[in-house]
């Protein structure tokens, strides 16, 4: 599979998710109808926009790993879904809400060869292919901020105060990410840790960090440590601080 395959099945996916989801957002009232895989409750709209996913994945020679199924396929090409990204944002008609798919030639991340985000309330796509970022088709990159106290950060979640010019947290890990790539943020952290490992999941960021770092952005664990090797898998967890280059050697001076 190419890149530029990847791409029109990631905007397939996507467009049909939106159309399928548009029924429900806001009407919903977020009714668990069962657990993920992930061990978290599946909400109607998650389970709605998963099922509009997988019946155009299973089209291809894939196995993708998803946040209510788990792994459903066997192909050579790995794909991490993430059907609604910012769940009780679209509950509450938020329109900060996603869908975002990740290509891969393995469960490696450095291995990854496509990634796409679509923001479904806004119709705002964020992809990378080929090396480079686009937002709705136009290339995109960091911003060049120098300064900790000039920088927007999105922060999951502050324990202390930091000297940052402006925190903020919108609930959907794969645009804020996205938001850092195109320079409307300067960073994104999570450094919050459960049983000892990262919160966030493969699925929730995979496609968002290549986007970001196709766009410039430095994009590591919270100690510094580069995310090549990290699994897309539904056992791995992830840390993350991404920025652009100038900030992030003084974010990870500041952050514990």
């Amino acid at each position: 599979m190419t890149p530029k395959e990847a791409l029109d099945i990631s905007k397939r996916v996507c467009n049909a998710v939106k159309s399928e989801i548009a029924k429900v957002v806001g009407n919903e009232r977020g009714v668990t109808v069962g657990m993920g895989k992930d061990g978290t409750p599946t909400k109607k709209i998650d389970a709605i926009a998963e099922r509009v996913a997988l019946e155009i994945l299973k089209e291809y020679d894939v196995t993708v790993v998803t946040e209510e199924s788990g792994v459903v396929g066997d192909g050579d090409v790995v794909v991490s879904l993430d059907p609604i990204d910012g769940t009780f944002n679209a509950v509450k008609n938020i329109p900060i809400y996603s869908v975002s798919l990740c290509f891969s030639k393995s469960y490696r991340f450095g291995d990854v060869f496509c990634g796409y985000v679509l923001n479904l309330a806004t119709g705002d796509e964020y992809y990378s292919i080929n090396g480079k970022s686009f937002k709705n088709g136009e290339k995109i990159r960091v911003s060049n901020v120098e300064e900790l106290e000039e920088a927007n950060v999105l922060f999951y979640y502050p324990d202390k105060r930091y000297p940052f010019k402006r925190l903020r947290v919108f609930g959907s890990a794969s645009l804020e990410i996205c938001y850092v790539a195109d320079g409307t943020f300067d960073a994104f952290v999570d450094i919050r840790l459960k049983d000892g490992r990262g919160f966030l999941r493969p699925f929730d960021v995979c496609s968002a960090l290549f986007i970001a770092k196709n766009a410039g952005a430095k994009v590591t664990d919270h100690r510094g440590s580069d995310l090549k090797d990290k699994k897309l898998s539904m056992d791995e967890r992830y840390t993350l601080i991404v920025s652009n280059p100038n900030l992030h050697e003084k974010l990870l001076r500041v952050i514990p």
